[in-house]
């Protein structure tokens, strides 16, 4: 499995958010991505506007991780985060222009 820290960024920075027209990147939800070379185990922090959102949106955007990440990680591990309320602020002036539903 050959594959860069640069390739692995740039497949999580592309998922698009489940109910939001724009990426979980554009929106901030990213942090922390790391690539272990040796296992081709990938880490990250999930950094969410609040801990309590639906469970149902949270497994969304790991399941949708997952497929982004198929065949170019072994193992993907998570660690979840709360936005700062600057951040909050600027995930729902995102959500609310480009709200899909």
């Amino acid at each position: 499995m050959n594959v860069t820290q640069q390739e692995i960024e740039n497949l999580m920075n592309s998922v698009e958010h489940p109910e939001i027209a724009n990426t979980l990147d554009e929106l901030g939800m990213l942090r922390d991505i790391k690539l272990n070379e040796e296992t081709g185990a990938v880490s990250f922090t999930l950094v969410l506007p609040m801990l309590n959102i639906p469970v149902e949106i949270r497994d969304m955007i790991l399941n949708s991780l997952g497929v982004a990440l198929k065949g170019k990680a072994t193992k993907m591990s998570v660690e979840l985060a709360e936005m700062t309320e600057e951040e909050r602020t600027k995930f729902f002036s995102l959500s609310q222009a480009n709200w899909k539903l």
